[in-house]
């Protein structure tokens, strides 16, 4: 049965849906280096590569994804996705050598971001709630369950990396029922007056829009170092065992649900001055956090690094898609909400491969310098964009 349209999207089933979406993409990706480093015998600029084509797919199937938002069904959208994610996770249980692994992490890349750009576009129909609630609970979520997979992978991968795809398709299993039972509702203002007139994004608005989201790239080149390069640092440069770099992850999941929970509890993302506040104190600490890291040879200093990511990612990276939403009109916002939902795969198609090149050339140490340098340039260019910006902009209080 139809959802009334005057209902939009359940926040609940929306979040129920992001949460397994992570959970079931953190059993595909987060330890491809390991496993191509370890068990495919490839070089980390040959994974660099690897990891820029899955990257790259989610980008371009974000993009793709929020554009056919605007002007077609969604609800068919979401759908063809989720069942192309079935259909992959069916061949990875049964192809997953070299290069094939390579060819199907790629495609799996693109129906990803497909998903989440869909999943967030969807985030604009919530009535329940303000647009920064729903967009932190997003990112709470989708951390969540990226995280949670994450800290499941290191006990579950020496049992054979089969386990993990098979642990994938039973999650899209899932998600294909929620999506078909849930997602089925007439959209707001998708009017046929509407498709006709062409809206066209304000000057400031657009600028700033296209420097959050470019701000939003950089940021995750040198996060991207965090999920590829680093993994590969701790287990066979340092000899820690696995489980501590999963362990990692757990810590960031727990500190995301403290953090995000504790925020919209205390409604501290209720209006702009505290929206930006989030944003710029937050990529100071993640920035600072990259500082550490040359100096840690032992979980203890990899941990503290962890807490301090944890603490500026949580409250800075939600509030930028947030933005977006408020600067957007609602027959655009599936367009730059897939713009929004790309940023991170472009930062992490890029990040691995430089990543790789520099350890290459300079070693660790100059990778994580470099990382804190990226981190500043995107605060500096956030914050001028902001301050000279914003207030020529026109908002769209649409939730």
């Amino acid at each position: 049965m139809m959802q009334q349209v005057n209902k939009g999207m359940s926040l609940r089933w929306l979040l129920i849906a992001s949460f397994i979406n992570s959970f079931a993409f953190g059993f595909i990706w987060p330890l491809t280096s390991v496993y191509l480093y370890n068990e495919l015998y490839q070089t980390l600029v040959t994974i660099g590569w690897v990891m820029m084509a899955n990257a790259v797919g989610q980008a371009i199937g974000s993009l793709i994804s929020g554009r056919l938002f605007d002007r077609f069904k969604p609800y068919v959208l979401i759908q063809f996705g989720v069942i192309a994610m079935i259909i992959l996770q069916i061949t990875f249980i049964f192809w997953h050598g070299w290069p094939v692994y390579a060819i199907i992490l790629t495609l799996v890349g693109f129906f990803g971001g497909w998903i989440t750009a869909a999943v967030n576009s969807y985030g604009t129909q919530v009535r329940s709630h303000d647009g920064r609630f729903v967009f932190n609970m997003l990112y709470f979520t989708s951390n969540f369950g990226m995280v949670f997979s994450t800290a499941l992978v290191g006990p579950i991968y020496p049992l054979g990396i089969t386990w993990l795809f098979i642990l994938a398709l039973i999650l899209y299993l899932v998600l294909f029922v929620i999506v078909h039972a849930k997602f089925n509702f007439t959209l707001k203002n998708r009017s046929t007056s509407q498709a006709i007139t062409k809206i066209k994004l304000p000057k400031w608005n657009m600028a700033l829009v296209y420097a959050s989201v470019l701000g939003l790239v950089v940021l995750w080149i040198s996060y991207a170092q965090w999920q590829g390069n680093l993994s590969v640092y701790m287990n066979s440069v340092l000899k820690l065992p696995l489980w501590q770099y999963s362990m990692l992850w757990t810590i960031n999941g727990i500190l995301i649900a403290v953090i995000q929970l504790g925020m919209n509890a205390l409604n501290l993302s209720s209006n702009h001055r505290s929206m930006f506040i989030q944003i710029f104190l937050g990529i100071i600490m993640f920035g600072l956090s990259f500082l550490i890291l040359p100096f840690s040879h032992h979980f203890v200093g990899f941990a503290v690094a962890m807490i301090i990511t944890t603490i500026g990612e949580a409250t800075a990276f939600p509030m930028i898609p947030a933005l977006v939403n408020e600067l957007t009109p609602v027959s655009l916002k599936g367009r730059y909400q897939g713009l929004s939902a790309a940023a991170p795969s472009v930062g992490r198609a890029v990040g691995p491969l430089a990543g790789g090149l520099i350890i290459q050339q300079q070693g660790y140490g100059t990778l994580f310098y470099a990382a804190a340098a990226l981190t500043f340039v995107a605060f500096f260019g956030l914050l001028f964009s902001i301050l000279t910006g914003y207030r020529h902009t026109i908002r769209y209080e649409e939730n």
